[in-house]
């Protein structure tokens, strides 16, 4: 018998099962956040004891970056290719052994070489966590569930902030390092042990129909796997390549996400990876300076779990496009906020809810737009671009910082890129209307849980 894998696991309620591999794949996302935050966090601390300028720090700050971008598009690939979970377990371990490694550097250049590779890991989780998470929920649910994911990315930051100083002031910055170096060791036995591959991608691999059937079992009650059970995808089972994201009408809404990646993760890291040293110089205690981060990546938290629910239900584009515009309007007030350190502390919260939620709902959107066979291709390669927008991000804030902006011009330029993505998700919104008027047209179905307004 012919079974849709798709169908089973859309008509489905969320379930334990599911759950658990949001939560595993959460924890990883909640571990790499805090990872892409420490070096943010430690920064101010090394200036000090190294004497050294702010530009010296920028290519450290973006050689993470560079990192990441590197891990998102050719683990993306892999997780396509061999798996998403075992791609994800090897990133994984990636993180742990070089974050442990970053505290023992001594110098500028052996830090950038371990954030690298902390990078190279973390970039390599993402797209395959993502997509594991995409899979196993049904259509109608996904946009929540992998904002809810996803979410974990800044609550790690959110942890670290606060977390951050007192660490550093009790046992040395080397000690963050150390922190978000054992702890995915640990986890990485659960991983190992509890999270099963994507039932989607199984579908396309042939002599999987055991597996798929007792996952299937475990997700649809009305489901008993009989010996003969065969299984497909709606779209047939393809071999994922790079050049799928191009094909079939794609080509233009593919260029449109990394534009609106490559902007909004300039605009998000730009902020993320200076706000402590910038309010450190304006006289802020270092660890209440580093605070600045956690209210910002708690604003993008719920930011993202209100985008995530307002898609599900309106669509990806009724929510981007002014979600965009706020973002650059809440950016800009944290220039202009000025007398008590906690209304400071409000904006750069709404900040974050804007800047940040914008960010997550574009995951979720990409996680949504790709099929199975180009999904951890499709979100990895989107994300990775958007690195490039991270890595200069930094370095450009760095000289920014070091020629003594104002606080309100350094703010306003930060504003700038949130509404070049408002344009482009407004551009994106028409090349979708008209792919899938012609996938209609030609009877090609779409998908069910994704429509352009």
């Amino acid at each position: 018998m012919m079974i849709n894998v798709e169908e089973h696991v859309d008509r489905s309620p969320v379930g334990a099962y599911q759950v658990r591999v949001v939560l595993l794949c959460a924890l990883v996302a909640l571990l790499d956040g805090l990872d892409i935050q420490a070096m943010g966090l430690v920064t101010p601390k090394l200036r000090e004891e190294w004497g050294l300028d702010a530009t010296a720090f920028g290519p450290v700050l973006s050689a993470s970056l560079a990192g990441i971008m590197i891990g998102m598009m050719g683990f993306g690939l892999l997780g396509d290719r061999f798996g998403r979970r075992s791609i994800l377990l090897i990133s994984f371990l990636l993180v742990g052994v070089s974050s442990i490694v970053t505290g023992w550097a001594r110098s500028p250049e052996e830090l950038m070489i371990f954030r690298f590779l902390t990078g190279v890991g973390i970039g390599g989780c993402l797209p395959n966590a993502t997509a594991l998470t995409a899979e196993y929920v049904p259509a109608k649910r996904r946009a929540f569930f992998v904002t809810l994911m996803y979410s974990a990315v800044p609550l790690g930051g959110v942890i670290g902030g606060f977390v951050g100083g007192p660490i550093i002031n009790a046992f040395g910055w080397p000690a963050v390092f150390y922190l978000g170096g054992i702890v995915p060791l640990i986890l990485s036995v659960a991983i190992y042990l509890w999270l099963p591959e994507s039932v989607r991608f199984l579908a396309t691999r042939p002599g999987s129909e055991p597996e798929i059937g007792r996952i299937l079992e475990r997700i649809d009650d009305g489901y008993v796997y009989k010996e003969g059970d065969s299984f497909q995808l709606a779209g047939g089972s393809p071999r994922g390549s790079l050049s799928q994201l191009f094909a079939d009408g794609l080509a233009w809404t593919t260029i449109m996400l990394w534009v609106i990646f490559f902007f909004s993760l300039f605009g998000m890291y730009m902020l993320t990876s200076w706000l402590p040293t910038v309010f450190t110089q304006l006289g802020w205690e270092m660890s209440e300076a580093i605070r600045t981060v956690s209210y910002f990546w708690l604003g993008g938290i719920l930011g993202g779990l209100t985008a995530g629910w307002l898609i599900d239900r309106y669509g990806p584009y009724r929510v981007l496009v002014p979600g965009f515009i706020l973002a650059g309007l809440l950016t800009a007030a944290i220039g202009s906020a000025s007398g008590e350190g906690s209304l400071i502390l409000l904006v750069v919260l709404a900040s974050g809810f804007g800047v940040v939620g914008a960010q997550l709902a574009m995951t979720a959107l990409a996680a949504d737009l790709y099929p199975t066979q180009i999904r951890s291709t499709g979100v990895g390669w989107g994300l990775g671009i958007g690195r490039i927008g991270a890595v200069l991000s930094p370095i450009i804030g760095g000289y920014a910082v070091a020629a003594q902006w104002s606080q309100a011009d350094l703010f306003l330029a930060a504003a700038v890129p949130p509404f070049i993505c408002a344009a482009g998700a407004m551009l994106m919104a028409v090349a979708e209307r008209r792919r899938r008027s012609c996938q209609v047209g030609t009877g090609i179905n779409a998908s069910a849980g994704w429509e352009a307004e």
